[in-house]
């Protein structure tokens, strides 16, 4: 099913966003054993901004196929943010399934330095493009100075406090243990050891989320090949063997209470004691946290006691985020679906050097995206018996 894939990740990368794109895309194809004219699907994310600096690109997918000299019998957009690697994924295998394709490129990313170097965030884009509006509900949608969306997260952990007593200190806990998984990970770009006493003296970016819990926008690509299985792919013969996906278009004050995400939606029947790892999406601490308790593997409002329960490390009896997350190795193009994704695909076939998790079969992954936490989709990877 997915036969290859690759990653390049740069804190800022000097070439053009189309070199790195189809440099990862070849790495992802050597893998699979296919070449490009091979590939007769395209999917690819897409945020304003994020792919190589422009608001917009016209026949978006138009312009990634015709670099990479491929020519798709179908071409789609992801929406979902941080959710969108792993629906793609599952569409991808869906059409291979019903024969309507034989090989699809699924790509995340883009070069989003040209963003930062604006000075403004991926839900204040427009504030860099005259005449441009990214929605109707703008007055509404921002957050205090532009910073959403790190004070939408920064409500949501204020919130959890309040109702639940979870503690500065638990959030920390996770970033932690998240580092430690780090400091094995080659990809990662922090990998110094941390404790919970250097998250805590962080700067303070909105309050109660200090720069430690928050995710690095990077540049980069994750590239996945999805595919009939053939014995040139160097990979193990993984399958869906799970999949939901839950969408809550709401703005935050008409949510019944923000402390809650649709990972409640798309994960449920899907967590069982046959899982050997969770990857989960990773923008900030509380998100973890969140998702924690959304698919259930602690009552709301006890995911800060989980943490202090577990081990979450790859060598624990919980083992979450086995690589760092999104925390350490960064944040391709304001979506970082595709981390964890890659993630699971390394532990499930015996590459993920320093930080294996021992026998690992089946991983469960779940990615939260779109503006204020509206989408999930939840993910079971693993070999078919």
């Amino acid at each position: 099913m997915i036969t290859g894939f690759a990653s390049n990740l740069y804190k800022k990368y000097d070439g053009s966003t189309f070199e790195l794109l189809g440099d990862t895309a070849n790495k992802a194809l050597e893998i699979a054993g296919l070449e490009m004219k091979e590939i007769d699907g395209l999917f690819a994310t897409y945020l304003p901004g994020t792919f190589d600096g422009y608001a917009n690109s016209h026949f978006f997918t138009n312009q990634i196929a015709q670099y990479l000299g491929i020519k798709p019998k179908f071409t789609q957009i992801f929406d979902y943010g941080g959710a969108s690697a792993l629906s793609m994924i599952y569409r991808a295998y869906k059409a291979i399934k019903a024969s309507e394709a034989e090989s699809v490129l699924c790509v995340v990313g883009g070069k989003s330095s040209e963003l930062r170097s604006k000075g403004v965030t991926v839900d204040s884009v427009d504030r860099a493009y005259s005449d441009v509006n990214l929605t109707p509900y703008d007055k509404l949608f921002r957050g205090l100075n532009d910073l959403n969306p790190v004070s939408d997260y920064a409500l949501v952990a204020n919130r959890h406090k309040y109702l639940f007593g979870s503690t500065d200190e638990q959030r920390a806990l996770i970033a932690v243990k998240q580092r430690f998984n780090a400091m094995q990970n080659d990809k990662a770009i922090f990998k110094d050891p941390l404790t919970v006493e250097q998250v805590l003296n962080s700067p303070m970016v909105s309050s109660p989320l200090r720069l430690l819990e928050i995710v690095y926008p990077i540049d980069g690509f994750h590239v996945f090949v999805v595919s009939k299985r053939t014995s040139k792919s160097a990979l193990r013969n993984i399958d869906i063997l799970g999949y939901g996906e839950a969408h809550w278009p709401f703005m935050p004050t008409e949510l019944d209470d923000i402390v809650y995400t649709p990972a409640i939606e798309s994960s449920r029947g899907l967590v069982n004691n046959k899982i050997d790892a969770f990857e989960l999406y990773d923008s900030f601490t509380i998100t973890v946290m969140l998702q924690v308790e959304d698919i259930g593997l602690a009552e709301k409002g006890k995911g800060g006691l989980f943490f202090e329960k577990h081990d979450t490390t790859y060598k624990g009896d919980v083992p979450i985020n086995t690589g760092g997350g999104s925390l350490n190795t960064g944040q391709p193009a304001y979506m970082s679906g595709g981390v964890i994704l890659e993630e699971a695909l390394l532990q499930l076939n015996n590459m993920a050097n320093g930080h294996q998790v021992s026998d690992a079969n089946v991983i469960f992954l779940n990615g939260i995206g779109g503006w204020n936490r509206s989408h999930s989709v939840s993910l079971i990877l693993g070999e078919r018996k």
